[in-house]
């Protein structure tokens, strides 16, 4: 199904809205309001962006919002866990998270390597069983780690100050189709506003799943380009990414495409990460690009994830 640039721009404004009221159940009446679009039409088209079903959209990003929590250096509760991510009970959150991830909150929470995991929901859909100790799941063979070595040209944690970014979703997941139909109709988004293609560094693309975790059609990219004028695109109903200001764990990456999320991205937070016990604060990847060559397969770029 085809999706107009006005329609995207919707789809992503109830995306945002989505991700900051997790703790609210939204119904699809209201989102469709919220975004001045019929019920109908708000769910055709929210499942053609996003490969799922807005109510299973909700669902999934609770229950990885809360995996993500459980984890967090500011230890809650998980009842309070469950409240913050729009569950009324914790019985009804301990059904709903044990039965899509196949293990408790508790025995996550504590990685607890002894106790064997079930076959949750997820499972079938990623075509893996996961592990609560461990959920980038994957080998790194003796060839990878001599190519990782030459991949890694620079790792660090800097601060970094405020920036925005007009963007526009991938409607086919992490596919190189699907990115780079959206670095497409970003520039002719970019072009409508009179605003061109150019500019070192200014080209980024946020990553806001964890694509060992979430099925690779309904993980979400975004094409994202750096603007001057936020106003001038919120005044027109453009949607808007900002990279807060703050820590970031910057990773410099230069080799081929294919084998970016694996084996670097795997090495990256299976190992490195907690390896030197950095605590992420935040779940989204952002990816800088200094140059893309699809037809040579190769890339260099940097990878920035906020942390504590």
């Amino acid at each position: 199904m085809p999706v107009s640039q006005k329609d995207l721009q919707r789809i992503n404004r109830a995306v945002e809205y989505a991700e900051q009221h997790l703790s609210q159940m939204i119904s699809v009446a209201t989102m469709a309001r919220h975004v001045n679009m019929s019920e109908f039409h708000f769910h055709r088209t929210f499942k053609a962006v996003t490969n799922e079903p807005f109510n299973q959209y909700m669902q999934r990003k609770r229950l990885e919002q809360a995996l993500f929590e459980l984890r967090a250096p500011k230890q809650q509760s998980i009842q309070q866990i469950a409240l913050n991510c729009g569950f009324s009970s914790q019985a009804n959150f301990a059904k709903a998270f044990g039965k899509y991830f196949g293990f408790s909150a508790s025995t996550y929470r504590k990685g607890d390597s002894d106790k064997k995991s079930k076959n949750g929901k997820l499972s079938s859909k990623i075509g893996k069983t996961l592990q609560p100790q461990n959920l980038y799941h994957g080998n790194l063979s003796t060839a990878d780690r001599v190519l990782l070595k030459e991949q890694c040209k620079d790792i660090q944690i800097r601060e970094l100050e405020t920036a925005h970014y007009c963007y526009v979703a991938s409607t086919e997941g992490y596919s190189l189709c699907g990115i780079m139909q959206a670095w497409a109709q970003l520039a002719q988004l970019l072009a409508s506003l009179d605003i061109s293609l150019q500019g070192e560094k200014r080209n980024v693309g946020f990553c806001q799943d964890n694509h060992f975790l979430t099925p690779f059609a309904q993980c979400r990219y975004e094409a994202g380009y750096q603007v001057d004028d936020p106003q001038q695109l919120l005044d027109k109903n453009i949607a808007l990414r900002t990279l807060a200001a703050g820590r970031y764990l910057t990773v410099q990456f230069a080799g081929k495409i294919s084998q970016l999320r694996h084996p670097f991205y795997l090495w990256l937070f299976s190992e490195y990460i907690p390896s030197k016990n950095i605590l992420l604060a935040s779940k989204t990847v952002m990816e800088r690009y200094f140059s893309v060559d699809t037809d040579r397969d190769q890339i260099e770029l940097e990878i920035l994830v906020k942390v504590y």
